[in-house]
Formats: structure tokens, C-alpha cells, sequence
């Protein structure tokens, strides 16, 4: 299976482009935002494991992400 890139992830691939000489600056950043999607991504997986259909995917990221 191909491993997929995480948003973050394709973010420092395109930023990478635009900056050729390094974003090594904000390297305490990234790995940071890195550490907090997969935080999420496991949180929704949990989450999904538990909630028998009781939610659909676009309510949930609705009710975590959205700003009210």
C-alpha cells in the first residue's frame, strides 16, 4: 500500500519548493503541527470506533474544528 502524505506533510513539501534554500526556521513548528494532526487523526479514529453511525464524518469535523 502507498503510503499517504498528511496535509501537513504535503504543506512542507510545497513550502520546500518556494523556499529552495530550507524552511529549517520554522522546523520546531512543523514538527509540532505534525504532532497535533496525528494526534487528531487517531483522536477521529477512537472516536469513529465508538460512535456507531451516530455521526457522520463531516458533523464530527464540524463539532471538533469549527469555530461556533
Amino acid at each position: 500500500m502507498k503510503k499517504q502524505k498528511t496535509a501537513v506533510e504535503w504543506l512542507v513539501n510545497e513550502l520546500g519548493e518556494y523556499f529552495p534554500h530550507g524552511i529549517s526556521g520554522i522546523h520546531l513548528m512543523i514538527e509540532q503541527a505534525k504532532a497535533m494532526e496525528k494526534e487528531q487523526i487517531m483522536n477521529a479514529w477512537v472516536i469513529g470506533l465508538f460512535s456507531e453511525g451516530k455521526t457522520t464524518s463531516e458533523e464530527y469535523y464540524n463539532q471538533t474544528f469549527k469555530n461556533k
